[in-house]
């Protein structure tokens, strides 16, 4: 067993190098940044469900400099709406000046629904986010909607110390008074690990295409996660 599990992780880490490879591709001013989050989720017997995050981002080092670019608390509660759905309410403070004292800090408020179902051991689900995101001197109204799939690497459940893999892709639109409307569009790769009932860990490796119908940019993001349940 012991064996498959590192065979699926090596798989796998090249599959990610090569979907991620052509996006050096897009331009040479790419920017890389590296995100590490630790989550903890709270569920009982009810409908109800409770999530919160500590956040890190950073960009990635250039001439042996790391420079953060964030840290950021999260707190979403879940209501769970039928057998698929559920509707969520978030709150989000991100504290950015304390890194440059140019930009703002941020308080967002989210507005969640989400819908997953699975297809034998695939899961396909859809996410619909608005979101209001209050600076300083502006305010910005956003609307997302992500696309995604994930699935176990081995048979047709994950247990414990297997490995599963997501994908996904999320369209983004942004307004506010300031600057003219922006469309960015993401794509995600992830694989993970069920080290026990309450521990995944998760690697992911993302692809942001960043106001592509104006002053486009590309962006791209080396995440790690810890998700416990309690």
């Amino acid at each position: 067993m012991q064996l498959d599990n590192l065979m699926t992780f090596y798989y796998f880490r090249y599959l990610l190098l090569t979907l991620l490879f052509p996006l050096n591709l897009f331009a040479q001013d790419t920017q890389y940044l590296s995100q590490h989050e630790v989550s903890l989720n709270f569920k009982n017997e009810t409908r109800w469900s409770y999530n919160f995050e500590v956040t890190n981002r950073n960009y990635l080092p250039i001439k042996n400099s790391l420079k953060a670019d964030h840290v950021e608390l999260t707190h979403f509660t879940t209501y769970q709406s039928g057998f698929y759905g559920n509707l969520s309410l978030g709150l989000r403070y991100r504290s950015r000046e304390l890194f440059d004292e140019q930009r703002s800090d941020e308080i967002r408020l989210t507005q969640q629904y989400a819908y997953a179902k699975s297809y034998n051991q695939y899961r396909l689900g859809h996410r619909l986010r608005v979101e209001e995101r209050f600076f300083s001197k502006e305010t910005a109204y956003r609307l997302r909607y992500r696309l995604g799939l994930d699935f176990p690497l081995q048979g047709l459940t994950l247990d414990e110390g297997e490995f599963y893999s997501a994908l996904s892709i999320e369209t983004l639109y942004t307004l506010n008074k300031l600057e003219s409307p922006e469309f960015n569009q993401r794509l995600m790769a992830t694989i993970g690990t069920k080290l026990n009932s309450a521990l995944k860990i998760q690697l992911s490796l993302e692809y942001r295409k960043e106001d592509y119908t104006s002053e486009a940019s590309n962006r791209v993001f080396i995440y790690t996660a810890a998700k416990i349940d309690l």
